[in-house]
């Protein structure tokens, strides 16, 4: 299966308020319909907070731009979010589901990626001047890595 490659800038949001706070920061020359950024929902977010709860957000906010909602390894919830009309989804693992989901989207003209893209989470005290540096490319995303495992021995 190939993946498209992962959005330019995103920018993790979990509320109208960050939502608001990218939006502001967009340069003129970017519209909402043409944007260099992405966003991204909390972690599993699809599964605890639920698709609907996305959908009404983005529709809140007068997103139109691809705003990715992670629904980890539910597939269920991933076939759920489509079923709403979301066209940007996260769906982790393998298997049967997984790829059951990635057809679906692929035959809906929707976008599912397989990971959480390099991502900037914009928090509940957005930083006009941090968001700018990130869009800009100044301020880049710190890489997310396995933490370290603990054995009685050490780390390893």
């Amino acid at each position: 299966m190939i993946h498209p490659p992962p959005p330019p800038r995103v920018f993790v949001v979990a509320s109208a308020v960050e939502i608001r706070a990218v939006l502001a920061v967009l340069p003129a020359h970017e519209t909402p319909d043409r944007p260099g950024c992405t966003l991204l929902s909390p972690a599993d977010a699809g599964c605890f907070m639920g698709p609907a709860w996305w959908r009404v957000l983005l529709a809140e906010t007068g997103v139109t731009f691809p705003a990715f909602l992670d629904c980890g390894t539910a597939a269920g919830r991933a076939a759920e979010a489509l079923g709403l009309g979301l066209r940007h989804i996260v769906l982790h693992g393998t298997g049967r589901q997984a790829d059951t989901i990635h057809l679906l989207a692929q035959s809906l003209g929707a976008r599912c990626l397989p990971h959480r893209p390099p991502h900037h989470v914009v928090g509940p005290a957005p930083s006009p001047e941090r968001l700018r540096a990130y869009l800009s490319g100044i301020d880049h995303p710190p890489m997310h890595s396995c933490p370290p495992v603990i054995t009685p021995h050490g780390t390893v």
